[in-house]
């Protein structure tokens, strides 16, 4: 039988582990979108996970029974979101600049399509998933108070 620590220790690191491979798969969808100029079509694996990722987690927190999410008065993820935005949006303007400036026929309209699609699909995600755990927690918290 394992003790409770080793226990919570594997979950940490895993979960250390799990943030470390996505960290690494934006790095990589944002180096081949910005400095490679990759369609989306190759680098789907990518996008599909950045955008999957955080549902996959809400469906594992839903099928556990728990709820994860900050007190009201807490900003610190949005705050997290909103400097993720900056420096994805600086860079992109960045490397938009510079091709525009390298080509005159560069198309900054598909970049711009891009860019856009995925920030708003990653930003409803981040708040449908922060608003359905902060629903669901409320909701874990009364079901296992009454027991």
């Amino acid at each position: 039988m394992r003790d409770e620590r080793i226990r919570q220790a594997k979950n940490k690191i895993r979960s250390e582990m799990a943030t470390i491979i996505l960290l690494g798969i934006a790095i990589s969808f944002s180096i081949k979108t910005l400095v490679f100029h990759r369609s989306i079509e190759e680098c789907l694996t990518e996008y599909l996970i950045l955008i999957l990722a955080p549902l996959y987690q809400l469906v594992r927190m839903h099928m556990l029974k728990v709820g994860i999410y900050n007190e009201r008065g807490n900003r610190q993820p949005v705050k997290n979101l909103l400097l993720a935005m900056a420096i994805f949006l600086a860079a992109s303007a960045v490397t938009m600049y510079k091709a525009m400036k390298e080509s005159a026929v560069y198309a900054w309209q598909r970049s711009v399509t891009f860019l856009l699609v995925f920030l708003v699909l990653f930003v409803l995600i981040f708040f449908v998933t922060s608003k359905f755990n902060q629903y669901r927690a409320h909701k874990y918290e009364k079901e296992f108070d009454d027991d």
